[in-house]
């Protein structure tokens, strides 16, 4: 059996449960612990009921440590900080567990993740780098080289001493503030290898994709038999961080406002279509069993500030992206006519 825990609000329940319903999907054998940010959170996994759900309560989990640091740090550094106490928690409540993996609650699985599990094997943990495409792995200089979406710790020594150390360095500081030697919960994995052993880089292909290395994957991502391939390589999840929604949804409106996710391509429209389709799906069911529920996703405006939102800065875009080569030659232009103009 895998286990797994993950954490959100109410902003990001039904983005936890798509989370959750693409591993029921694709996981043969799961537990996934989740710690409820918030009351009304609780209140509806509790209502409920998912077979294979573990629900901790935010008062159940804090201790005075993490209520200390609680008050140093904005909502979204506070979740980082948690990265790391979450799976020490859940392996401290369960000794017997092999292993725990934390996921951020933005993943969706698309295939089964064992091929994960099969590269750690007895080693001790399991991260995963951003991939960042060439022309862009100067930013891991600031942000660090791994990404803290799914980390694999396996319950024995090494792997507890490695947890145990990220989440004192956590604790002491998990700022969205770039320094050369730390950012947020993520720059510490940069250390793993050097600190700890049998670390182990995963080298999956379909694991971890996200809008910040999908051009590394031009032309290489298909659809086969309602499975999606990377090449010959099964996609295992995507990372969706950041994106947005409108609701109620529309067959002819856009999704959500600008973000990463909104420029089209051919890969792109493989993907994400099936996890919009996955979070309406969701939202309608959280909204029929809780009517008042309205958290998470933006009200839809009307047609004209959606243009505005979505159509123009893409049309910009495309603009910026097909005028710029032409500049050079249009500037020569320009500056020919002119001088033949005052020849004249």
């Amino acid at each position: 059996m895998h286990n797994f825990c993950t954490l959100f609000d109410k902003n990001y329940l039904y983005r936890g449960l798509a989370l959750y319903n693409s591993l029921i999907e694709h996981c043969p054998s799961f537990k996934l612990w989740v710690l409820c940010m918030d009351d009304i959170t609780y209140e509806i996994l509790n209502k409920m009921n998912l077979e294979k759900v573990k629900l901790i309560s935010l008062k159940a989990f804090e201790d005075n440590e993490l209520l200390a640091v609680k008050k140093t740090r904005n909502a979204k550094e506070y979740f980082w900080t948690l990265s790391p106490s979450l799976p020490s928690y859940v392996l401290k409540n369960n000794p017997d567990l092999n292993s725990i993996a934390y996921l951020d609650s933005d993943l969706f699985f698309f295939s089964d993740p064992k091929p994960i599990y099969n590269e750690l094997g007895n080693g001790s943990v399991l991260i995963m780098e951003h991939k960042l495409p060439e022309g862009k792995k100067d930013k891991e200089k600031n942000v660090g080289k791994y990404n803290v979406g799914m980390m694999l710790f396996n319950n024995n020594k090494e792997g507890r001493k490695c947890l145990e150390w990220w989440r004192q360095k956590c604790n002491e500081w998990c700022y969205e503030i770039e320094e050369p030697t730390r950012f947020a919960d993520q720059k510490y994995l940069d250390y793993f290898e050097k600190k700890f052993k049998n670390v182990v880089v995963s080298k999956q292909k379909g694991a971890n994709l996200s809008y910040w290395n999908m051009k590394n994957f031009n032309n290489i991502i298909k659809k086969i038999d309602n499975k999606i391939y990377i090449g010959n390589h099964p996609l295992v999840f995507f990372h969706f961080s950041g994106i947005n929604f409108y609701y109620p949804p529309n067959k002819l409106l856009p999704r959500g406002p600008i973000d990463p996710y909104t420029p089209p391509s051919k890969e792109k429209k493989i993907i994400y279509k099936i996890y919009f389709k996955a979070i309406y799906e969701t939202i309608e069911k959280i909204i029929n069993a809780n009517p008042d529920f309205k958290h998470g996703f933006i009200p839809r405006p009307n047609i004209f500030k959606q243009i505005k939102n979505v159509a123009a800065p893409v049309v910009i875009e495309l603009f910026k992206k097909y005028l710029g080569p032409l500049r050079p030659v249009l500037s020569k232009i320009k500056k020919k006519t002119y001088g033949q103009k005052n020849k004249s």
